[in-house]
């Protein structure tokens, strides 16, 4: 599952975090990759950990990765994505994404995890959110791209991506991964806005040794943010 969770912010203006764990806990997902989410950030939140409280409540294994970070005296506030598990994460890393020359847009960037599906089986998994100026997209996806090409082992990207379906970014990454929609007959599945979805913004991408089973964009509780989850069932070769 990939969801964009507006630093916890339902529709009516509330900060809610219990509406988005009952969803996953009502579908639970075995990985679910989370975007806007909040460490002690600022008052729109609360300065909650939202990361911790958000692994406690559902009794999974987590990694975090800002895109944002902000000291003030000996705190740290961070902005950015989230994993959390119901495997065992062996390692993760979180690598910027901004080019150096392009400062036109809020810092992006990727949370690489390697989980433990089996004794004798791992799956690498990359949680993003670009960016919604195209020329900073271009960048990312190209380093997206590699990264994926790179990974030895089955791998899922997935994040809320900013881009349409069938775009000439969106097409860059096919080359190196399916969009899980794709084999599905809906083949597109909108996301945002989440009470009357038009468009899909939120994608989760696989290697070719994974096969996708099912894609559903979950509509249990639309106004707990303003993007659905998309929920994708997928069985590794």
């Amino acid at each position: 599952m990939i969801y964009n969770i507006h630093h916890g912010r339902a529709m009516n203006g509330t900060i809610n975090l219990d509406r988005i764990a009952a969803l996953i806990h009502r579908h639970q997902p075995d990985i679910v990759g989370f975007n806007e989410v909040d460490r002690f950030f600022s008052r729109r939140s609360k300065f909650e950990d939202q990361f911790a409280w958000l692994s406690q409540t559902l009794g999974m294994e987590g990694a975090f990765g800002a895109s944002i970070v902000r000291r003030r005296q000996e705190q740290v506030r961070e902005y950015g994505n989230a994993l959390l598990s119901r495997f065992p994460i062996i390692q993760h890393t979180n690598h910027g994404l901004k080019a150096r020359a392009l400062t036109i847009s809020e810092p992006r960037s990727v949370l690489e995890a390697d989980l433990a599906i089996a004794p004798d089986k791992q799956l690498k998994v990359f949680v993003t959110h670009l960016s919604i100026v195209h020329l900073m997209q271009r960048v990312q996806v190209d380093l997206l791209a590699r990264r994926i090409a790179e990974a030895s082992t089955p791998s899922v990207l997935m994040g809320d991506m900013n881009m349409p379906s069938g775009g000439s970014l969106w097409r860059k990454l096919m080359a190196k991964a399916s969009d899980v929609c794709i084999s599905q007959p809906q083949s597109t599945y909108p996301t945002f806005p989440s009470i009357r979805p038009v468009t899909q913004k939120d994608y989760i991408f696989v290697s070719p040794s994974i096969e996708t089973i099912e894609v559903a964009a979950v509509s249990t509780d639309p106004s707990a943010s303003d993007h659905l989850p998309l929920l994708a069932t997928i069985r590794l070769s």
